[in-house]
Protein backbone atom coordinates (compact mmCIF):
# COMPACT_ATOMS: atom_id res chain seq x y z
CA UNK A 1 0.00 0.00 0.00
CA UNK A 2 1.36 3.38 -1.00
CA UNK A 3 1.03 6.15 1.57
CA UNK A 4 2.02 9.74 1.77
CA UNK A 5 3.00 11.57 4.91
CA UNK A 6 0.07 13.71 6.02
CA UNK A 7 -1.48 16.50 4.02
CA UNK A 8 0.58 17.72 1.08
CA UNK A 9 -0.48 21.35 1.40
CA UNK A 10 -1.36 23.48 4.39
CA UNK A 11 -4.65 25.33 4.54
CA UNK A 12 -4.24 28.82 3.05
CA UNK A 13 -5.51 31.88 4.87
CA UNK A 14 -7.14 33.25 1.74
CA UNK A 15 -8.03 31.30 -1.41
CA UNK A 16 -6.36 32.12 -4.71
CA UNK A 17 -8.49 32.96 -7.73
CA UNK A 18 -8.11 32.25 -11.44
CA UNK A 19 -8.11 35.72 -12.97
CA UNK A 20 -7.31 36.10 -16.69
CA UNK A 21 -5.64 39.24 -18.00
CA UNK A 22 -8.16 41.48 -19.71
CA UNK A 23 -8.64 45.18 -20.36
CA UNK A 24 -11.01 46.94 -18.01
CA UNK A 25 -13.83 48.37 -20.15
CA UNK A 26 -14.31 51.54 -18.10
CA UNK A 27 -14.04 54.99 -19.65
CA UNK A 28 -11.95 57.59 -17.89
CA UNK A 29 -13.91 60.42 -16.36
CA UNK A 30 -12.52 63.94 -16.37
CA UNK A 31 -13.34 66.51 -13.76
CA UNK A 32 -15.23 69.64 -14.73
CA UNK A 33 -12.28 71.87 -13.97
CA UNK A 34 -9.89 69.88 -16.19
CA UNK A 35 -12.38 69.80 -19.08
CA UNK A 36 -13.00 73.52 -18.93
CA UNK A 37 -9.31 74.38 -18.73
CA UNK A 38 -8.56 72.18 -21.74
CA UNK A 39 -11.30 73.63 -23.96
CA UNK A 40 -11.37 77.34 -23.02
CA UNK A 41 -9.49 79.82 -20.86
CA UNK A 42 -10.72 80.25 -17.29
CA UNK A 43 -13.56 82.71 -16.88
CA UNK A 44 -14.50 84.93 -13.97
CA UNK A 45 -17.62 86.73 -12.81
CA UNK A 46 -16.32 89.96 -14.35
CA UNK A 47 -15.96 88.49 -17.88
CA UNK A 48 -18.97 86.11 -17.86
CA UNK A 49 -22.35 87.77 -17.42
CA UNK A 50 -24.97 86.15 -15.24
CA UNK A 51 -27.35 85.91 -18.22
CA UNK A 52 -25.06 83.59 -20.19
CA UNK A 53 -26.68 80.23 -21.05
CA UNK A 54 -25.39 77.23 -19.08
CA UNK A 55 -22.87 74.93 -20.69
CA UNK A 56 -24.62 71.55 -21.09
CA UNK A 57 -21.78 69.86 -22.97
CA UNK A 58 -21.29 66.33 -21.50
CA UNK A 59 -17.97 65.78 -19.78
CA UNK A 60 -17.49 62.30 -21.23
CA UNK A 61 -18.57 60.65 -24.44
CA UNK A 62 -21.38 58.15 -23.96
CA UNK A 63 -20.36 54.63 -24.89
CA UNK A 64 -22.96 51.98 -25.53
CA UNK A 65 -22.23 48.81 -23.58
CA UNK A 66 -23.46 45.25 -23.66
CA UNK A 67 -23.35 42.43 -21.13
CA UNK A 68 -20.88 39.79 -22.35
CA UNK A 69 -18.64 37.07 -21.02
CA UNK A 70 -15.06 38.31 -20.74
CA UNK A 71 -13.42 35.51 -18.76
CA UNK A 72 -13.24 31.72 -19.16
CA UNK A 73 -15.50 29.45 -17.12
CA UNK A 74 -14.08 28.12 -13.86
CA UNK A 75 -14.93 25.27 -11.49
CA UNK A 76 -15.47 26.43 -7.92
CA UNK A 77 -16.17 24.87 -4.56
CA UNK A 78 -19.94 25.03 -4.09
CA UNK A 79 -19.51 25.76 -0.37
CA UNK A 80 -17.05 28.69 -0.33
CA UNK A 81 -16.69 29.56 -4.07
CA UNK A 82 -12.92 29.04 -4.06
CA UNK A 83 -11.56 28.53 -7.60
CA UNK A 84 -10.33 25.01 -8.35
CA UNK A 85 -9.69 24.81 -12.11
CA UNK A 86 -10.72 26.14 -15.49
CA UNK A 87 -13.70 24.37 -17.06
CA UNK A 88 -11.50 23.70 -20.10
CA UNK A 89 -9.48 21.26 -17.93
CA UNK A 90 -12.42 18.83 -17.85
CA UNK A 91 -11.62 15.86 -20.08
CA UNK A 92 -14.68 13.75 -19.24
CA UNK A 93 -18.07 14.32 -17.63
CA UNK A 94 -19.05 10.65 -17.54
CA UNK A 95 -17.39 9.50 -14.31
CA UNK A 96 -19.06 8.44 -11.07
CA UNK A 97 -18.05 9.58 -7.59
CA UNK A 98 -19.36 9.03 -4.08
CA UNK A 99 -22.41 11.26 -4.58
CA UNK A 100 -23.27 10.62 -8.22
CA UNK A 101 -21.87 12.12 -11.43
CA UNK A 102 -18.33 13.50 -11.42
CA UNK A 103 -15.81 15.25 -13.67
CA UNK A 104 -12.41 13.86 -14.62
CA UNK A 105 -10.16 16.93 -14.52
CA UNK A 106 -6.58 17.17 -15.78
CA UNK A 107 -3.99 19.35 -14.00
CA UNK A 108 -2.60 22.41 -15.79
CA UNK A 109 -0.06 21.82 -18.53
CA UNK A 110 3.64 22.03 -17.57
CA UNK A 111 5.56 23.99 -16.41
CA UNK A 112 2.64 24.85 -14.09
CA UNK A 113 2.34 22.72 -10.91
CA UNK A 114 0.57 19.44 -11.67
CA UNK A 115 -2.24 20.00 -9.20
CA UNK A 116 -5.46 21.95 -8.86
CA UNK A 117 -5.83 25.29 -7.16
CA UNK A 118 -6.93 25.66 -3.53
CA UNK A 119 -6.97 21.95 -2.67
CA UNK A 120 -5.35 19.75 -0.04
CA UNK A 121 -4.37 16.20 -0.96
CA UNK A 122 -4.68 13.53 1.73
CA UNK A 123 -2.92 10.23 2.21
CA UNK A 124 -2.84 7.64 -0.55
CA UNK A 125 -4.74 4.40 -0.08
CA UNK A 126 -5.85 1.39 -2.09
CA UNK A 127 -9.52 1.63 -3.04
CA UNK A 128 -11.76 -0.55 -5.17
CA UNK A 129 -13.73 1.62 -7.58
CA UNK A 130 -16.20 0.78 -10.35
CA UNK A 131 -13.34 0.21 -12.81
CA UNK A 132 -11.14 -1.83 -10.45
CA UNK A 133 -8.46 -1.28 -7.81
CA UNK A 134 -6.70 2.09 -7.75
CA UNK A 135 -4.39 4.00 -5.46
CA UNK A 136 -6.19 7.26 -4.71
CA UNK A 137 -5.90 10.22 -2.33
CA UNK A 138 -8.92 12.22 -1.20
CA UNK A 139 -8.86 15.95 -1.95
CA UNK A 140 -10.47 18.65 0.18
CA UNK A 141 -11.08 22.33 -0.45
CA UNK A 142 -8.11 24.24 0.92
CA UNK A 143 -10.35 27.07 2.10
CA UNK A 144 -13.37 25.45 3.77
CA UNK A 145 -12.28 21.79 4.03
CA UNK A 146 -15.18 20.34 2.00
CA UNK A 147 -14.38 16.92 0.50
CA UNK A 148 -14.39 17.43 -3.28
CA UNK A 149 -13.33 14.06 -4.69
CA UNK A 150 -10.00 12.30 -5.08
CA UNK A 151 -6.75 12.18 -7.02
CA UNK A 152 -5.63 9.11 -8.96
CA UNK A 153 -2.15 8.24 -7.71
CA UNK A 154 -1.78 4.84 -9.41
CA UNK A 155 -3.85 2.18 -11.17
CA UNK A 156 -3.51 -1.59 -10.95
CA UNK A 157 -4.75 -2.33 -14.47
CA UNK A 158 -2.80 -1.19 -17.51
CA UNK A 159 -5.94 0.09 -19.23
CA UNK A 160 -6.63 2.51 -16.35
CA UNK A 161 -3.18 4.12 -16.27
CA UNK A 162 -4.42 7.18 -18.20
CA UNK A 163 -6.18 8.37 -15.03
CA UNK A 164 -2.97 8.66 -13.02
CA UNK A 165 -2.27 12.24 -12.00
CA UNK A 166 -5.82 13.38 -12.76
CA UNK A 167 -8.59 14.37 -10.39
CA UNK A 168 -12.21 13.47 -9.73
CA UNK A 169 -14.44 16.44 -8.81
CA UNK A 170 -17.95 15.60 -7.58
CA UNK A 171 -20.65 17.56 -9.42
CA UNK A 172 -22.51 17.79 -6.09
CA UNK A 173 -19.54 19.60 -4.52
CA UNK A 174 -18.44 21.96 -7.34
CA UNK A 175 -20.15 24.52 -9.55
CA UNK A 176 -19.35 26.18 -12.85
CA UNK A 177 -18.79 29.93 -12.63
CA UNK A 178 -19.31 32.24 -15.62
CA UNK A 179 -18.08 35.83 -15.53
CA UNK A 180 -20.13 38.61 -17.15
CA UNK A 181 -19.02 42.21 -17.67
CA UNK A 182 -20.29 45.39 -19.31
CA UNK A 183 -18.11 45.93 -22.39
CA UNK A 184 -18.37 48.40 -25.28
CA UNK A 185 -20.48 47.17 -28.19
CA UNK A 186 -17.53 47.24 -30.63
CA UNK A 187 -15.69 44.73 -28.39
CA UNK A 188 -18.54 42.23 -28.07
CA UNK A 189 -17.73 40.57 -31.40
CA UNK A 190 -14.59 38.93 -30.00
CA UNK A 191 -16.33 37.88 -26.78
CA UNK A 192 -19.22 36.38 -28.74
CA UNK A 193 -16.74 34.23 -30.66
CA UNK A 194 -15.30 33.07 -27.34
CA UNK A 195 -18.82 32.22 -26.11
CA UNK A 196 -19.42 30.07 -29.19
CA UNK A 197 -16.16 28.23 -28.58
CA UNK A 198 -17.15 27.57 -24.96
CA UNK A 199 -20.55 26.24 -26.05
CA UNK A 200 -18.78 23.77 -28.38
CA UNK A 201 -16.45 22.58 -25.63
CA UNK A 202 -14.71 19.34 -26.53
CA UNK A 203 -14.52 16.67 -23.84
CA UNK A 204 -12.76 13.33 -23.72
CA UNK A 205 -14.67 10.39 -25.25
CA UNK A 206 -13.81 7.28 -23.25
CA UNK A 207 -15.35 5.04 -25.96
CA UNK A 208 -12.96 6.25 -28.67
CA UNK A 209 -9.87 4.04 -28.85
CA UNK A 210 -7.71 6.75 -30.42
CA UNK A 211 -8.57 9.24 -27.70
CA UNK A 212 -7.91 6.67 -24.97
CA UNK A 213 -4.46 6.04 -26.45
CA UNK A 214 -3.78 9.79 -26.57
CA UNK A 215 -4.81 10.22 -22.93
CA UNK A 216 -2.70 7.25 -21.88
CA UNK A 217 0.30 8.72 -23.74
CA UNK A 218 -0.34 12.14 -22.21
CA UNK A 219 -0.82 13.87 -25.59
CA UNK A 220 -4.61 14.33 -25.59
CA UNK A 221 -5.44 17.81 -26.89
CA UNK A 222 -8.92 19.30 -27.35
CA UNK A 223 -7.94 21.25 -30.47
CA UNK A 224 -6.44 18.19 -32.17
CA UNK A 225 -9.45 16.07 -31.25
CA UNK A 226 -11.76 18.77 -32.63
CA UNK A 227 -9.98 18.74 -36.00
CA UNK A 228 -10.08 14.94 -36.08
CA UNK A 229 -13.81 14.86 -35.36
CA UNK A 230 -14.48 17.54 -37.99
CA UNK A 231 -12.56 15.52 -40.57
CA UNK A 232 -14.59 12.41 -39.71
CA UNK A 233 -17.86 14.32 -40.12
CA UNK A 234 -16.69 15.66 -43.49
CA UNK A 235 -15.79 12.19 -44.75
CA UNK A 236 -19.15 10.81 -43.66
CA UNK A 237 -21.03 13.63 -45.37
CA UNK A 238 -19.08 13.08 -48.63
CA UNK A 239 -19.75 9.36 -48.61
Amino acid sequence: MVRESGISATKPIFPSYLLPSFKLPFSRRHSASSSISAESPPSSAATTPASSPPNNTPLTKHTETRLSRTAPNTLRCSTCSADLAFASQIISKGFTGRYGRAFLVAPPAPPAPQTLLNIRVGRSENRQLVTGWHVVADINCGSCGTKLGWKYVDAKEQGQKYKVGKFILETERVMTQRTWEDVPVDETRDTNVADEQDDDEIVFDSEDDDECEDVFAGIWDAETVGRRRSAMVSRRSQS
